[in-house]
């Protein structure tokens, strides 16, 4: 069954006309039956989407003379709240970008008097970055038709299913970027790492591909620890949920009335952990777990 012919949040499945990817899926099944290519059906059509997508953001933008990139860096620093200004290295890591990428970027600005650079008195090292009021104009003269041309190029989906899109894609993107706010493992105790990068792992050494998030590091004298988890277990449900994603994680853990069951696979064996409520929801205060993967 291919993920067109599924059934998504209990509708019926629908026969859609065939675009670019489903026909490559239909010639993959002709010609290699034996190849698992459903996958394709999701990461080809999101990497097609966005080329769409930057496509069209960028027609909008070229009136103004500010590109996709440059407009990334005014909206930060606007909604940074006045003053609008934030350290360059907060910008690199809100925009996912190097130093080198971000320096240029700035650079850029500056010269067209969008942003200032100025030391940080507190730190030497550091460099504030701040948005002059002809940036400040010039984003909110182009934020109204940006807003308004996202959401036509959305517009093929109802507001329940771009609703039901953007939750999907929140699941898998926080599988490979940091997570605001903590991580749901932090309190119980134990860190596993992003569901892809377990399955990886579990292929390189020859274990079963199965869901479930791959526990990479337990922390001394933290609960997980008491109860008996170990690295290497493989967290395959809290209670009687299943768990294959942070997001299932935080779910159940947040859902579950009392101590927290741990359902995890150790070797062949099935083994069951508990952790204790007053301990599950409550945050480390020991050293953050580091994030791996």
């Amino acid at each position: 069954m291919t993920l067109n012919e599924a059934e998504v949040a209990g509708h019926a499945p629908t026969q859609l006309p065939a675009d670019h990817v489903s026909r490559v899926i239909a010639e993959w099944h002709e010609e290699r039956p034996d190849l698992p290519v459903d996958p394709v059906e999701i990461v080809s059509r999101a990497c097609r989407l966005a080329a769409h997508f930057m496509t069209g953001i960028h027609n909008v933008l070229a009136g103004s003379g500010v590109s996709a990139a440059d407009f990334a860096v005014l909206a930060t620093l606007r909604r940074a709240g006045h003053p609008y200004r934030l350290s360059q290295r907060q910008l690199m890591t809100e925009l996912g970008l190097t130093s080198g990428t971000i320096s240029v970027r700035i650079d850029q600005l500056t010269r067209r008097g969008l942003v200032r650079r100025d030391p940080d008195p507190s730190d030497g090292r550091s460099v504030l970055v701040t948005l002059t009021e002809q940036g400040e104009r010039l984003f909110d003269a182009i934020a109204p038709e940006h807003l308004a041309n996202e959401a036509r190029l959305v517009a093929a989906l109802s507001p329940a299913e771009q609703a039901q899109l953007a939750r999907l894609l929140h699941v898998l993107l926080i599988e490979f970027e940091p997570v605001a706010g903590g991580r749901p493992d932090e309190p119980l105790g134990f860190a596993v790492v992003p569901a892809h990068v377990g399955h990886a792992r579990r292929a390189a050494t020859g274990l079963p591909l199965e869901p479930g998030l791959l526990i990479d590091h337990v922390r001394p004298g933290g609960p997980a620890e008491a109860s008996g988890l170990r690295r290497g277990d493989l967290l395959v449900g809290v209670g009687d949920r299943a768990i294959r994603s942070l997001a299932d994680l935080a779910g159940a853990v947040a859902a579950s009335p009392g101590d927290v069951t741990l359902r995890v696979k150790r070797g062949g064996r099935a083994v069951e952990a508990t952790i204790p409520a007053r301990t599950a929801k409550t945050p480390a205060r020991a050293a953050r777990i580091p994030r791996t993967g």
